[in-house]
């Protein structure tokens, strides 16, 4: 840890009402955290190598794609995306381009914060390395810190103001910068001892998710056999006051957290030595499910796929948000169209059709031209479940939503 004894009082003050903040990444965390930074008096100016999310921004908030029209901020929020290979292994390019554009711009005692999830060490490994490249030393020329997003699309009650934040860092004046500044923009701020433990706590969250929904999603099939209504079961469990947390079947984890951050977390821990094979499995079960459901349609129509006209309803990767990362239908229709089905897709929330989609033909409704089966992919707001548990001769529904009907249209999958 850098000696900050000697370090200039200046540095210890709260972030000045007028100071300057750059946003590296207008996703759906950037944009959020610069339209909060400018609601709360910083001049903010938002950075994404993608035009479209730059004109996104409009005129809230300056934005620019070009890196030599960043200013010397005080603050810089890197916020760009940490997906997977094409190998399952996590992708930190845009971290590291990020670290680069700090590295090149920030002035002179700057703040540094890591914003995008990360593996455990990734503030004191890749970010320090990085930023100290040319002679900089982190608590002395240049401060670092770590506050993961925790960002829930499609929630109208989030949002940066709302959720409480972590927040680590390397040395006691980087953290003291860092919740200077976040504590402009957030009702709370929960500081931990080290940058590891924030990045821990993130991946945490979602394991933790991962693990139940795989779970419940096993169970389903279960209690499916018994001819136990699955949400009946759970909504019975939930009434206990402690011990226990609802979590409901459906067609598969999908976004940009669930089945992502746990590959984060169990690469750290093969490499330590301690992998853990219940995460494995989750994670395999989570990949596995819409291959599942495939299964359980081809035997419900005897085992003769090809040709037939089967359309999947919602295909985003959860309802009330039009986002197709890591989508458990995209998956769906992937593997229907592979089986040689005259496979089509709807969904209210889709306005130009994506190149993800583009494949496929796209039906208006879920009922258009009467196909032979229905899937629930998304139980969106805007579908009427009831006329969709009528629209087609076999109607599959990984999520145990739909009514049931006596002549048994409906499959729970």
């Amino acid at each position: 840890m850098p000696d900050t004894g000697l370090l200039p009082e200046a540095l210890f003050q709260p972030a000045d009402a007028g100071g300057r903040v750059v946003v590296i990444g207008l996703g759906y965390v950037g944009r959020p955290l610069a339209l909060e930074a400018a609601a709360s008096g910083f001049e903010v100016t938002g950075f994404d190598l993608d035009p479209v999310a730059v004109a996104a921004c409009g005129e809230t908030i300056r934005a620019t794609s070009r890196a030599r029209d960043l200013p010397p901020a005080s603050t810089w929020l890197i916020c760009v995306p940490t997906p997977l290979d094409a190998e399952g292994r996590p992708d930190l390019s845009a971290v590291a381009a990020a670290l680069e554009t700090c590295r090149a711009h920030a002035p002179h005692g700057a703040l540094v914060c890591l914003v995008s999830t990360c593996q455990p060490g990734a503030t004191n490994g890749l970010c320090r390395r990085i930023l100290e490249r040319y002679g900089r030393q982190v608590g002395r020329d240049i401060f670092l810190a770590v506050s993961p997003e925790r960002e829930n699309p499609g929630d109208p009650m989030g949002g940066p103001r709302r959720i409480p934040r972590l927040l680590g860092a390397p040395d006691p004046v980087s953290l003291a910068r860092a919740r200077a500044f976040w504590e402009r923009i957030t009702d709370r701020v929960i500081t931990v001892s080290a940058p590891e433990v924030a990045e821990c706590a993130k991946l945490l969250e979602n394991t933790y998710r991962l693990v139940n929904v795989a779970l419940m999603d096993e169970l389903h099939r279960a209690f499916a056999a018994f001819g136990v209504a699955t949400r009946e079961v759970v909504a019975a469990a939930a009434t206990k006051p402690f011990g226990f947390q609802p979590f409901w079947p459906g067609l598969g984890a999908g976004g940009h957290c669930i089945p992502v951050d746990p590959a984060y977390l169990q690469m750290e821990a093969r490499r330590a030595g301690a992998a853990a094979s219940l995460l494995d499995a989750a994670l395999a079960a989570n990949r596995g499910r819409p291959a599942r459901v495939l299964g359980a349609v081809a035997q419900a129509m005897d085992g003769r796929l090809a040709g037939r006209r089967i359309r999947v309803a919602g295909v985003t990767y959860k309802p009330g948000v039009a986002d197709l990362r890591g989508a458990a239908p995209v998956a769906l229709l992937q593997g229907l169209s592979a089986c040689g089905v005259d496979v089509s897709w709807c969904d209210p929330l889709i306005r130009e059709v994506p190149e993800d989609l583009a494949r496929w033909p796209r039906a208006a409704t879920f009922a258009e031209g009467v196909p032979e089966a229905i899937v629930l992919g998304t139980p969106h707001r805007d579908f009427d479940l009831a006329r969709l548990a009528e629209a087609a001769p076999l109607v599959f529904d990984p999520f145990g939503v739909l009514p049931q009907d006596p002549g048994g249209r409906v499959r729970v999958v």
